[in-house]
Formats: C-alpha cells, structure tokens, sequence
C-alpha cells in the first residue's frame, strides 16, 4: 500500500490514509508530506475524496469502507489499482512465494543502468535509493505480482517472472493444488514467461509453453536456457559464470545466498529479452546492494557479533537465510524467530520443524497473529518442541 501511496503522491495527486500503527512505512509517508491517520474512523475519509484505496487485509465491516459505501465513494483494492496502473503499459510482473521483492528490485536495477527509466512498484525498500517506488517516464512499469489473495490475476504482463511456487497462503487457496492452478493462469496470460525450472510445479508448466515465449532458468540444469557453474562464494559476495544461449556471461552479485543467484539468473533472462547490453547486465548485479529486511545489516555488537535482518517467514525462506548467514558467518550462527500467523504454523509444523538446521541456537518468541484468532495446539512452545526433534538448539522465549 505504501509505494502506490507515493506513486499516487509523486503523480501529483492528493493522498491521505490511515494505519493501525506508526510503523516504518508510515514514517516514510509522512517524511513526503502524505497525512496519515492513526487508526480507522469514518471521519478520516475526506468530504473530496475522488476514490479510496484498500488492502486485502481490510474487511468489509471496517468503519472506513462502510462510509466509503454509505458516500457511493469508488473503492478499489490494492490490486485493482495496481492492475489498472500497470496493463496501460508494457508491465513485467515477478511473482513467486519466494525472492519476488528481490527479483523486482533487481528487475528495476537492470532497466535503471539500461536507462530504460521505468516506473516500478515493489514490496519492500531498495537499500541504494530507500525506496519502494520508482516513478519513471518511460512504458515500462515493473510491479511485484502479490499471490496472496489472488489479486496477481488481474495483471496483463508483457514479461512475467515466477521465481517458485511454495504450499503458502492456504486461507486463501484451501489447496496448495490450487495456488498452482492460479500461478499457470497467470504464467499463461504473459506475452513471455521467464520461469525456475529448479522448481518442479514451474517445469512442468514450462513444459506446457510454446519454446518461443518461455525462457527457463536453473541454478545447475543445462536444460535451462540460462544456467549458472563455477560458483564461487567469499563471503558476502558471489561470482559464477551464466551459460546463455548466446555465450558465456561472468557475473559479481554483492548479495550473499545460493537463492539470490538465483534470483540473478532471472535477470539474465529479462536482459535477454529486451536486448540490453552484457555490461550494462554486469554492473546492475555488481552495484545492487539489496533490499531492506532481506538480510540486512543492523549493527556491530560487542566480541565481533554481527546483526542481520530478514523478512523470511516461510520455512523456505527460512532455510535461504540461514545458507546465506552460514556464508558470510565466521563462528556461530544464533537465530531469533517470530513465526507468523497461527495458519501459517500450522499448515507448515513440519516444514517449520526442519528448517533450522542450519543454526547453531534458535530463539523462538510467540507467534505474531497478524489479525488471526489463536488456534488451539498452535503456538510456539509447541513449535520449538518439534525443532528440538531434529535440530535440539531451540528455546523458546516465553
């Protein structure tokens, strides 16, 4: 919601919101001269208001949508503005359960050193820029494709990238064979996919495409069309070569993690695609410094500790963090986790069980309901009982 808010403010209109909470992303609002309000009250909505803007978390019996219905206010969900802004124009959609903010800001790097100036949406801040938005004034308009809620459906992208696909957002989807079925509706739908063949649900879907239009990518498959060897990692950093179908392309990513190469061989893809230069494809790797809270940075403490910050909440995302701290790590590896959303624990106990393996101690503190209701059995103490099945380097903080 933050970075249509500023896309909508640098266009010259007039945005106001509201939020439960000052958090990170309010503050940064509020630094640009956007006015939020705390908390949900009718009177929030102003007497000019031309439309309202609400995410999917927003149910319909909040005070601010009653009013917005009372007042015959148009009113669109996040992702039908964002589908609205983005299929006037020529769009490249990444989605994926994993490394699609990532992917996004990287796709925005490349076309930046391409001087293509495009407009782009993303799900987290840029570190170089320290932003989440690029307002350009070219017809490229890069967005991340959120599959949460199914909204990605909406989008018409010229280039699609689908980085995974992972059993998440069951509240929504029910089945995990479901969520499939939306991410090949929405693969189909692209002029030109660029897909993770390593994914297994993304091959076969690859294999369903005419060649022409889809372009695979691999972290080791020579089938893919784009595959990396020779990978070398010291210690933040990665080199490795990029087999294309036009030659050999030596590749530096400054972002530590086998997953973030990952995420760069997609942009080999779309370089591919839209025919910019090998150097101009090399610098954006090299000079992108990331994304906030996709382990970054914090601080330096006392006897040499190092303190990072990821956003990671799935299982996967968890076991591609703990990779990448392993990398850069000189001694112990000490994790502090919060899960995420009762459901969430719960579809995944077992994939949550598993995937610490990789640290030396877990701090496990209580699960953050994001909205939910507790569920009965599902709560932290019981997690950390079952990582101490496989890994016994958990406590749990109560």
């Amino acid at each position: 919601m933050s970075s249509i808010a500023q896309y909508l403010h640098l266009k010259g209109f007039k945005v106001e919101g509201s939020d439960l909470s000052e958090s990170k992303n309010v503050l940064a609002l509020k630094e640009i001269g956007i006015k939020i309000h705390l908390g949900h009250n009718p009177q929030n909505i102003p007497n000019d208001v031309a439309f309202v803007v609400a995410s999917s978390a927003i149910k319909e019996d909040n005070p601010e949508i009653i009013e917005t219905k009372k007042r015959g206010i148009r009113c669109f969900r996040r992702y039908e503005l964002l589908a609205l802004l983005f299929n006037e124009k020529f769009g490249i959609a990444v989605a994926g359960s994993h490394g699609k903010t990532t992917t996004t800001s990287l796709a925005t790097e490349l076309l930046l050193q391409a001087s293509l100036n495009p407009t782009a949406i993303i799900g987290g801040r840029i570190q170089k820029i320290k932003q989440n938005v690029m307002c350009g004034n070219s017809h490229f308009f890069i967005a991340e494709a959120d599959e949460s809620d199914g909204g990605f459906l909406l989008l018409n992208p010229k280039i699609s990238i689908v980085t995974n696909i992972d059993n998440d957002h069951l509240n929504y989807y029910k089945f995990f064979e479901n969520e499939v079925e939306a991410f090949k509706e929405f693969i189909k739908k692209s002029d030109y996919a660029i897909l993770n063949i390593d994914d297994e649900n993304l091959s076969k879907i690859a294999n369903q495409l005419e060649k022409e239009r889809c372009f695979t990518y691999s972290l080791n498959n020579k089938n893919a069309q784009f595959w990396a060897e020779n990978i070398i990692h010291t210690g933040k950093s990665s080199q490795f070569v990029v087999n294309t179908p036009q030659g050999k392309i030596d590749i530096k990513l400054n972002i530590p993690g086998m997953h973030n190469i990952s995420n760069s061989l997609a942009i080999v893809g779309l370089a591919h695609i839209l025919r910019i230069e090998k150097q101009q494809l090399q610098k954006a790797l090299e000079f992108f410094s990331g994304v906030d809270r996709r382990f970054s940075f914090r601080s330096f403490l006392k006897n040499d500790v190092v303190v990072y910050d990821d956003y990671a909440h799935h299982p996967k995302e968890i076991e591609a963090t703990l990779q990448a701290a392993r990398q850069v790590a000189k001694s112990r590896v000490i994790a502090i986790f919060q899960p995420h959303r009762y459901t969430r624990v719960q579809s995944l106990m077992d994939e949550f069980s598993k995937c610490f393996r990789l640290a030396d101690i877990v701090f496990l503190l209580d699960i953050y309901p994001a909205g939910e209701k507790p569920i009965e059995g599902i709560n932290s103490k019981v997690l950390s009982e079952n990582i101490n099945k496989f890994s016994n380097n958990c406590i749990y903080m109560d």
